[in-house]
């Protein structure tokens, strides 16, 4: 029945078209997020949980519930390889920034990545942090003058 009503047309996807698209700055800075959303929902899990007699399997359990909590029921594309590794770093580099008062120079030198890209991954890690802020001031309705 539901074959009928949808059929399967996943074969006939361009996955060049796909992965194009994937490069697009609204779909990475989605992705993105999620992935930060995901690492935050997992810290606050395994430091919530984590004790001397608790078990892996134990952890895992409690940490796959979480996520699947949070994030369950909505469609969420995680990128693998090379840009996987790129948003993790650049989230652990806005960590130390943000959080540890790493200063700019440190994380150049730690990352061995040049001045400008370290203070490019600041901004769009602070714009994906930003999103999930609270509207303060009204920005976001239009009600400034």
């Amino acid at each position: 029945m539901n074959e009928e009503l949808f059929p399967d047309d996943s074969d006939q996807l361009d996955p060049q078209k796909v992965l194009e698209n994937m490069q697009d700055p609204a779909v990475q800075a989605r992705w993105e997020g999620s992935l930060r959303d995901m690492v935050e929902i997992v810290e606050a899990k395994l430091a919530a949980e984590m004790k001397p007699d608790t078990s892996v399997a134990e952890l895992a359990r409690h940490v796959v519930f979480a996520i699947c909590s949070t994030m369950g029921g909505g469609l969420i594309y995680f990128p693998r390889g090379d840009a996987l590794k790129r948003a993790l770093r650049d989230a652990v580099i806005y960590k130390d920034w943000s959080v540890n008062n790493v200063p700019i120079h440190e994380l150049v030198g730690k990352y061995k990545l040049a001045n400008q890209t370290v203070y490019d991954i600041i901004r769009r890690q602070r714009a994906l942090h930003r999103k999930n802020e609270p509207d303060l001031f009204g920005y976001d309705e239009g009600t400034m003058h």
